[in-house]
């Protein structure tokens, strides 16, 4: 094994042992997660903060599953209970403390004050003209009708500035328990159905984008990374909900302080009377003196029992806050056990990602090895090794995408268009697939068989499933010795053009001679003679063919195919050229032609026939001297 295929092996399987340990690190954990929680410091929030509601709401639509949708909707249940709670506080305060005071604020008091002192006089006056008009006689209440009317509307007019000052006022801050009121009811109208009850409508609304579509890598992946972000933002609640509850615990303390040191102090009503003195002067000094020291008293008294009222809103707003952060910590366990599971799944996809690369690689090794030991005379096979190298890293590719993207959704369409691409890339090799069917049959080629495709001719040496392979030769009417070039054609030619096939079941062949004679002889007589020649050597060669192409050709009320050597003579350069063709085996074609030849001259010899001079060089010019 080559040094980087064993470094690339040994990667592989330390992988192949991390993702394992992983696997077993992650088996089965969700389901025994402890789901208390604890809550984180946090920074203050303003008394009437809806940060809470605003995160329980926002979380609602990501609960997935009837756990997590179950603490969604007590999230909901307890935000909004405590928000109520911090709506009430601030509306307790905001009525306990004086207003705040300025030149603008008191400006639009005296507005507030004129304006209700008018709308006093108009309801006075409406009132009275209403009692007149109800006993007057019917020529009075014409009149009294009219002023009625007038009345109601400077009435309403009054109404109007009233109505315009408070919001004036509340605009400047001058009533800020009218501004908490307005908040209040909005809330209500926004959050609440008509029955009064907590909208809960939105839980779980985007529950499918938080489960997987498939069990594809990619597909948990990205559910993994979403489950990340809600994770985070569950906990950012928690510690939220827990960093309120700090500080509301905090003043809660401060107002228990406040209320014990109150408590401990005496009261001025409490105080001893004075002694030494006479009876009726006591009597005196207490019936001047208790007045004053019981208002006192009262309203130290209402005083504690408002700081009493703000300890327990604080309680019931602590706990709120406790229970959520509880609840978060809760839904975050179960979103973290559902986070581990898909970890779990996506190092299990992982892994058999891996193992895909392992096998490929070691049955890849295993080819290699085995294609090595192969003897020369089967090198051949390299093709189909190579072959079958492609094809299963073709597979494992399919595969491996396949468990990381998933299954198309459309299976069918897509295997479709994949045949239809497949037909269109490897068109040639379908064609040539069929076409060496075609070569099988009866019409089609042998090995051995001389034959021409594209202007190709030669020897066919190998007839495979998709290719041909021919032993180049040269013209047939050359010598037509062997190129050594071996020709391949794919086997699409018996389909899409046409080949010839020289050789029949004796393969027979034209073969041609050329006789040069001078101009000085007779060529008629020397015709005779080669023609007798030729006519002995190839007579039963011509018979036989004759026979064969009659068989083969079927020419059924035809004229008969003649093999009989044909002779003819042409004029050649100073003297005659004798053409002579006859039918020949191919396999003996080289040795018909020389003992064609050795008789030919031996004829020749006899009669003394030289053969004809060389022609005369062409004479050149030649530059003249200066």
């Amino acid at each position: 094994m080559q040094p980087n295929h064993r470094t690339f092996l040994i990667v592989l399987i330390a992988l192949l042992a991390l993702v394992g340990v992983g696997v077993v690190a992650t088996k089965d954990q969700g389901n025994r997660t402890n789901l208390g929680s604890n809550g984180g410091p946090g920074g203050s929030q303003p008394p009437v903060d809806m940060t809470q509601l605003q995160a329980a709401q926002s979380l609602a639509p990501l609960a997935t599953g009837p756990d997590e949708q179950g603490l969604a909707r007590d999230a909901l249940r307890i935000a909004d209970h405590e928000v109520d709670l911090a709506f009430n506080a601030a509306l307790a305060d905001a009525a306990s403390q004086p207003p705040p005071t300025s030149p603008q604020i008191r400006a639009i008091l005296a507005r507030i004050a004129t304006a209700e002192k008018q709308v006093a006089e108009g309801d006075a006056e409406v009132a009275r003209f209403t009692k007149l008009l109800a006993a007057a006689h019917d020529k009075e209440k014409a009149a009294l009708t009219q002023q009625l009317e007038l009345a109601k509307a400077r009435q309403e007019l009054n109404v109007d500035e009233l109505t315009d000052a408070d919001q004036d006022l509340a605009r400047a801050g001058g009533d800020p328990q009218s501004r908490i009121q307005q908040m209040v009811d909005q809330h209500n109208a926004a959050e609440h159905d008509t029955g009064g009850e907590m909208d809960t409508s939105v839980v779980g609304s985007q529950a499918g984008s938080r489960v997987p579509t498939s069990n594809s890598f990619v597909a948990r992946a990205r559910t993994w990374f979403q489950l990340r972000q809600d994770l985070g933002r569950l906990r950012q609640a928690q510690q939220q909900s827990t960093a309120t509850s700090v500080v509301l615990s905090r003043n809660h303390d401060d107002l228990e302080r406040q209320l014990t040191q109150a408590q401990s102090m005496p009261s001025k009503g409490q105080a001893s009377a004075p002694s030494g003195n006479s009876g009726g002067q006591g009597s005196a000094a207490a019936s001047s003196v208790a007045p004053d020291e019981a208002n006192a008293t009262l309203s130290s008294l209402r005083s504690l029992t408002a700081s009493q009222k703000r300890i327990a809103r604080l309680d019931n707003r602590i706990r709120d806050d406790q229970d959520l952060a509880k609840i978060y910590g809760q839904w975050g366990a179960l979103v973290a056990a559902r986070q581990r599971s898909l970890l779990h799944g996506l190092l299990i996809s992982l892994i058999w990602i891996l193992l895909l690369v392992l096998v490929i690689f070691v049955f890849n090794r295993s080819i290699d090895r085995f294609f090595e030991r192969l003897t020369p005379d089967r090198k051949r096979l390299l093709t189909l090794h190579t072959v079958i190298r492609m094809a299963a890293r073709a597979v494992g590719a399919v595969l491996i995408l396949l468990l990381i993207f998933g299954s198309p959704n459309q299976m069918a369409t897509v295997i479709a268009l994949a045949g239809a691409g497949l037909t269109v890339a490897l068109k040639d090799f379908i064609v040539g697939f069929f076409g060496w069917f075609v070569l099988m049959g009866k019409n089609g080629i042998r090995h051995g068989d001389w034959v021409e495709i594209n202007g190709v001719s030669g020897e066919v040496v190998e007839i495979g499933l998709f290719h041909t392979v021919l032993l180049e030769t040269g013209n047939w009417n050359d010598a037509g010795h062997p190129t050594g070039r071996r020709v391949t054609f794919v086997n699409s030619y018996p389909i899409e053009g046409h080949y010839f096939n020289f050789s029949t079941s004796g393969q027979w062949l034209w073969d041609e001679l050329q006789i040069a004679l001078p101009a000085d002889q007779d060529p008629q007589p020397i015709v005779d003679d080669i023609q007798k020649i030729v006519s002995k050597e190839t007579e039963a060669n011509a018979h036989l063919a004759e026979q064969e192409w009659a068989r083969l050709g079927n020419t059924r009320g035809s004229r008969s195919l003649s093999a009989g050597p044909a002779i003819s003579i042409r004029p050649a350069n100073l003297g005659f050229e004798i053409l002579v063709r006859y039918v020949t085996r191919a396999n003996d074609r080289y040795q018909q032609r020389s003992k064609l030849y050795y008789q030919i001259v031996e004829l020749l010899r006899r009669r003394n026939i030289s053969q004809p001079a060389p022609p005369p060089p062409t004479p050149t010019a030649t530059a003249e001297s200066a």
